[in-house]
């Protein structure tokens, strides 16, 4: 959809940016921002590196404050509703050696949803082990986090943000350095989570990701949204500001391939590039 089409009125806004402006120290990173994400969407935040994708996820999430305009969440100020936002950031330093279970990394999720002090309560346990259930791990709930393949970690962490019970679930690059297949998985688990719950994710993997989600958010210092179905070579040649090569995964979006004028006919039926042309 256009940045100017209209949304269900039933729809309560998830998260709101009127006017929004920041930068660090210099050149605006993202410039008079208008953006309304309603309740129960799938959004995904796509652009070019330095664009300015993780800059809106964080000023949705609060951890920065905008130079002009306002950031409204759940109808509060991000910090007052971050109890209400699971959050998976795109890089999560874990010692390997250190000897904690996957159970233990979900608990994480209940640090400041329980009392301060004491082990964690019965009822703790049970919200782990339900988020575990819901992205297909409660299984490994006594492995050790370490003996785990990247997909399945990337699963836990997910469950550890589900732990806090949230209304919206944000990611950053959830599907960073994983191979298809387990990408593919785990836009499938978050299309699943979003029949309850928002989804927000940042992506760098443009024309795949445009048939999952509802809501594209295109950001390349100004934003504008589109439909999934909108994501076009024209779309996605506009945003980066140059021809991007395009590889469709094998059961791809149509768009992704139909409208590329510079991917090859040899090209790879199961990967997805959005660089240009070397």
């Amino acid at each position: 959809m256009s940045a100017d089409c209209e949304q269900p009125e039933s729809s309560v806004a998830a998260v709101e940016l009127r006017g929004v402006s920041f930068s660090y120290d210099g050149p605006p990173v993202l410039e008079n921002v208008n953006l309304t994400v309603r309740g129960g969407e799938f959004a995904c935040i796509v652009g070019p590196n330095g664009g300015g994708k993780s800059t809106l996820l964080k000023l949705m999430l609060g951890l920065i404050a905008p130079a002009r305009g306002a950031v409204r969440v759940l109808g509060d100020a991000p910090r007052n509703a971050c109890r209400r936002v699971g959050y998976l950031p795109q890089h999560t330093q874990f010692d390997l050696q250190f000897p904690v279970t996957v159970r233990d990394v979900v608990l994480m999720g209940r640090l400041g949803e329980t009392r301060r002090f004491g082990p964690f309560r019965r009822a703790d346990r049970a919200v782990a082990e339900q988020a575990l259930r819901e992205v297909g791990m409660l299984g490994f709930v006594r492995r050790p986090f370490s003996a785990l393949s990247g997909g399945e970690r990337r699963r836990v962490l997910i469950a550890r943000a589900l732990a806090c019970r949230p209304e919206i679930l944000m990611l950053d690059e959830p599907t960073a350095n994983l191979d298809i297949q387990v990408e593919e998985q785990l836009y499938d688990l978050l299309r699943e989570l979003n029949r309850r719950l928002t989804v927000i994710m940042v992506s760098h993997d443009v024309a795949y990701v445009s048939k999952y989600v509802q809501t594209a958010i295109c950001v390349n210092r100004t934003v504008h949204t589109h439909s999934g179905a909108e994501i076009t070579h024209e779309v996605i040649r506009n945003l980066f500001g140059r021809e991007i090569r395009l590889v469709p995964h094998e059961h791809d979006h149509p768009h992704a391939h139909a409208n590329c004028e510079t991917c090859p006919s040899e090209a790879p039926r199961n990967a997805t590039d959005a660089r240009a042309p070397r």
